[in-house]
Protein backbone atom coordinates (compact mmCIF):
# COMPACT_ATOMS: atom_id res chain seq x y z
CA UNK A 1 0.00 0.00 0.00
CA UNK A 2 3.02 1.99 1.08
CA UNK A 3 4.13 2.11 -3.04
CA UNK A 4 0.55 2.91 -3.97
CA UNK A 5 1.00 6.47 -1.87
CA UNK A 6 4.23 7.03 -3.24
CA UNK A 7 3.50 6.01 -6.97
CA UNK A 8 0.36 8.86 -6.48
CA UNK A 9 2.40 11.43 -4.80
CA UNK A 10 5.13 10.94 -7.26
CA UNK A 11 2.85 11.68 -10.29
CA UNK A 12 1.24 14.71 -8.27
CA UNK A 13 4.41 16.11 -8.32
CA UNK A 14 5.76 15.19 -11.65
CA UNK A 15 2.55 16.93 -12.94
CA UNK A 16 2.63 19.87 -10.40
CA UNK A 17 6.21 20.52 -12.04
CA UNK A 18 5.32 19.86 -15.32
CA UNK A 19 3.01 23.20 -14.85
CA UNK A 20 5.58 25.20 -12.78
CA UNK A 21 8.32 24.62 -15.83
CA UNK A 22 5.98 26.29 -18.37
CA UNK A 23 6.51 29.40 -16.13
CA UNK A 24 10.25 29.26 -17.04
CA UNK A 25 10.92 32.40 -19.63
CA UNK A 26 13.11 30.58 -22.52
CA UNK A 27 16.12 32.48 -22.64
CA UNK A 28 17.96 30.40 -25.43
CA UNK A 29 22.12 30.71 -25.50
CA UNK A 30 23.03 27.43 -27.52
CA UNK A 31 20.34 24.96 -28.55
CA UNK A 32 19.07 24.12 -25.30
CA UNK A 33 16.39 26.37 -23.56
CA UNK A 34 16.40 26.90 -20.08
CA UNK A 35 13.12 25.31 -19.37
CA UNK A 36 14.60 22.21 -21.29
CA UNK A 37 15.88 19.91 -18.30
CA UNK A 38 13.01 20.72 -15.68
CA UNK A 39 9.74 19.97 -18.77
CA UNK A 40 12.01 16.80 -19.45
CA UNK A 41 12.84 15.60 -15.56
CA UNK A 42 8.92 16.33 -14.70
CA UNK A 43 7.83 14.08 -18.07
CA UNK A 44 9.93 11.37 -17.05
CA UNK A 45 8.95 11.66 -13.50
CA UNK A 46 5.37 11.23 -14.96
CA UNK A 47 6.40 8.35 -17.37
CA UNK A 48 8.04 6.81 -14.34
CA UNK A 49 5.04 7.22 -11.60
CA UNK A 50 2.67 6.36 -14.32
CA UNK A 51 4.19 2.97 -14.41
CA UNK A 52 4.90 2.62 -10.50
CA UNK A 53 1.36 2.85 -10.16
CA UNK A 54 -0.10 0.65 -12.40
CA UNK A 55 2.61 -2.06 -10.87
CA UNK A 56 1.40 -1.40 -7.24
CA UNK A 57 -2.28 -1.46 -8.45
CA UNK A 58 -1.74 -5.40 -10.34
CA UNK A 59 0.62 -6.15 -6.79
CA UNK A 60 -2.67 -4.99 -4.78
CA UNK A 61 -5.28 -6.68 -6.93
CA UNK A 62 -3.18 -10.20 -7.52
CA UNK A 63 -2.65 -9.99 -3.21
CA UNK A 64 -6.61 -9.15 -2.86
CA UNK A 65 -5.57 -8.34 0.77
CA UNK A 66 -6.48 -5.65 3.01
CA UNK A 67 -4.51 -2.53 2.63
CA UNK A 68 -3.02 -1.39 5.19
CA UNK A 69 -0.81 1.22 4.94
CA UNK A 70 2.68 0.85 7.02
CA UNK A 71 5.92 3.63 7.23
CA UNK A 72 9.36 2.14 8.62
CA UNK A 73 10.30 3.51 11.50
CA UNK A 74 11.16 6.97 11.16
CA UNK A 75 10.03 7.66 8.15
CA UNK A 76 7.40 10.02 8.47
CA UNK A 77 9.46 12.27 10.51
CA UNK A 78 12.16 12.09 7.89
CA UNK A 79 9.68 12.87 5.21
CA UNK A 80 8.61 16.17 6.82
CA UNK A 81 12.23 16.87 7.84
CA UNK A 82 13.06 16.56 4.16
CA UNK A 83 10.12 18.59 2.95
CA UNK A 84 11.01 21.66 5.44
CA UNK A 85 14.32 21.19 4.15
CA UNK A 86 13.21 21.56 0.73
CA UNK A 87 11.44 24.52 1.56
CA UNK A 88 13.94 26.06 3.04
CA UNK A 89 16.47 25.21 0.23
CA UNK A 90 13.86 27.29 -2.19
CA UNK A 91 13.86 30.00 -0.26
CA UNK A 92 17.86 30.11 0.00
CA UNK A 93 18.04 30.08 -3.35
CA UNK A 94 17.17 33.54 -3.90
CA UNK A 95 19.42 34.78 -0.80
CA UNK A 96 22.67 33.00 -1.77
CA UNK A 97 22.36 31.20 -5.36
CA UNK A 98 22.84 27.83 -6.58
CA UNK A 99 26.12 26.55 -5.42
CA UNK A 100 25.58 26.94 -1.21
CA UNK A 101 21.86 26.03 -1.19
CA UNK A 102 22.64 22.97 -3.66
CA UNK A 103 25.82 21.86 -1.05
CA UNK A 104 23.46 22.36 2.20
CA UNK A 105 20.08 20.31 0.37
CA UNK A 106 22.66 17.27 -0.59
CA UNK A 107 24.33 17.05 2.54
CA UNK A 108 21.06 16.92 4.29
CA UNK A 109 19.64 14.44 1.71
CA UNK A 110 23.04 12.42 2.35
CA UNK A 111 22.61 12.22 5.86
CA UNK A 112 18.54 11.42 6.03
CA UNK A 113 19.32 8.80 3.64
CA UNK A 114 21.59 7.28 6.55
CA UNK A 115 19.80 5.38 9.13
CA UNK A 116 22.55 6.16 12.25
CA UNK A 117 24.95 8.91 11.11
CA UNK A 118 28.79 8.87 12.54
CA UNK A 119 31.03 12.03 12.81
CA UNK A 120 32.62 9.81 9.40
CA UNK A 121 29.55 10.53 7.55
CA UNK A 122 29.15 14.31 8.13
CA UNK A 123 32.78 14.20 6.20
CA UNK A 124 31.95 12.18 3.65
CA UNK A 125 28.53 13.75 3.26
CA UNK A 126 30.25 16.97 2.84
CA UNK A 127 33.26 15.96 0.29
CA UNK A 128 30.24 14.66 -1.66
CA UNK A 129 28.04 17.00 -1.83
CA UNK A 130 30.78 19.69 -2.64
CA UNK A 131 31.68 17.82 -5.42
CA UNK A 132 28.80 17.05 -6.85
CA UNK A 133 27.17 20.38 -6.52
CA UNK A 134 30.49 21.67 -8.69
CA UNK A 135 30.43 19.07 -11.04
CA UNK A 136 26.44 20.23 -12.21
CA UNK A 137 27.27 24.02 -11.83
CA UNK A 138 30.48 23.43 -14.31
CA UNK A 139 28.16 20.93 -16.43
CA UNK A 140 25.25 23.66 -16.30
CA UNK A 141 27.16 26.47 -16.74
CA UNK A 142 30.49 25.82 -18.74
CA UNK A 143 29.21 22.60 -21.14
CA UNK A 144 25.89 24.06 -21.44
CA UNK A 145 25.82 27.53 -21.48
CA UNK A 146 22.71 28.25 -18.60
CA UNK A 147 22.33 30.27 -16.01
CA UNK A 148 22.08 29.24 -12.64
CA UNK A 149 20.62 31.59 -9.87
CA UNK A 150 22.31 33.80 -8.10
CA UNK A 151 21.75 35.23 -5.05
CA UNK A 152 21.08 38.54 -3.78
CA UNK A 153 23.69 38.74 -0.41
CA UNK A 154 26.46 36.75 -2.46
Amino acid sequence: MSELVASICFLISGFAFLFESQKIRVLRFGSLGGDFFPKMLSIMTIVVSTVWLISSVVKLLKKKQSIRLEFAPGGVARTVAYLAGFALYILMLDLFGFFLPSVGISLFTYLLLKEKTRLLDFLTAGVYSVVMVTIVWLLFTRVLGLILPTGRLI
